[in-house]
């Protein structure tokens, strides 16, 4: 999903004036939707129903497992996929901190809620059942999971009750000591995402065209180092990594779609006037060439996972 989807349920859920979103991802059927590399301004809670997967978040991979739980904090780029044959079931509870604590309470979130969400050593919490606080940890996620399938009177506030049992399970596992030079102000970390969001729907609009580093910054009206901080700060990729990310992945839905097309026209459509660069690139990302990816759909094989 582009990055605007997360940004217009972010609005959505504001509105709402309950910004707590659940669903139940069933990546099992052979159809299975796949959650691609994305981040949002929400909190994210997961509880693996039943399966395995291989989560990422930023540059780590872990592995989680029926019963576990997983924490994903604010603007932390992450994907999800199944790690066995019988895919993964997980129930997402993602919450914007704004109803954590809610209106004017500028001390308190000061010295509990920004410590977590500015904290960039602490962009995840995997907790499995030898976890010491699994226990409390399961009690309040899965009494939230259900207050928000069933909807009693009042379920929303027994959720920020829950919420905030949660939340203060997690300030108990904040790093002691943790150094504060990795620690960026939330007011940085969202105008990052906010600039960096910006800056990529620019890139996904002029893909096709000859983007320089200078136009990416110039759409965010930002300069070109800060532009690149925003990107690394944010996805850990620089303004033309990403566009070069990008138009490869345009590339292979123009091979499923487009089987008559040579590897060169389909090199052009995407933004590549070289196709020596081309190739590079594509192998870089996909982990093989252009024409051994397009044999791999011509023999009804599964290419290889691209795990950047």
């Amino acid at each position: 999903m582009k990055p605007n989807f997360y940004e217009k349920r972010t609005q959505e859920l504001l509105l709402s004036g309950y910004p707590v979103n659940l669903a139940t991802v069933d990546c099992s059927t052979p159809d299975a939707p796949t959650v691609y590399w994305h981040w949002h301004e929400e909190v994210e809670f997961q509880y693996i129903q039943k399966g395995q997967a291989y989560i990422t978040c930023d540059e780590d991979n872990f592995t989680v497992s029926s019963g576990d739980i997983v924490f994903i904090n604010q603007a932390v780029r992450h994907f999800i996929t199944p790690a066995g044959a019988d895919g993964v079931i997980f129930s997402c509870v993602t919450v914007h901190p704004s109803f954590i604590l809610g209106m004017d309470q500028l001390e308190l979130e000061s010295r509990y809620i920004n410590p977590i969400i500015a904290d960039r050593s602490f962009n995840y919490l995997h907790v499995t059942d030898s976890h010491s606080l699994y226990r409390q940890f399961l009690a309040h996620l899965q009494q939230l999971i259900a207050l928000n399938e069933s909807r009693p009177i009042g379920y929303e506030l027994l959720s920020k009750a829950c919420i905030l049992q949660l939340w203060h399970l997690l300030y108990s596992q904040l790093p002691s000591g943790a150094d504060t030079s990795s620690r960026l102000s939330a007011r940085t970390v969202n105008q990052d995402a906010q600039r960096t969001k910006q800056a990529m729907r620019y890139i996904q609009d002029h893909f096709t065209e000859p983007v320089t580093l200078d136009d990416i910054a110039g759409s965010i009206l930002v300069s070109k180092s800060e532009c690149c901080r925003c990107f690394k700060r944010t996805i850990g990729l620089s303004p033309i990594e990403y566009l070069m990310k990008y138009r490869i992945a345009e590339a292979t839905k123009f091979m499923h779609r487009k089987t008559h097309d040579s590897i060169s026209e389909i090199a052009g459509s995407v933004g590549f006037n070289n196709i020596s660069y081309f190739n590079k690139v594509f192998k870089k990302f996909m982990d093989c060439t252009p024409t051994q990816y397009r044999q791999s759909l011509r023999k009804d094989i599964t290419p290889p996972f691209d795990r950047n």
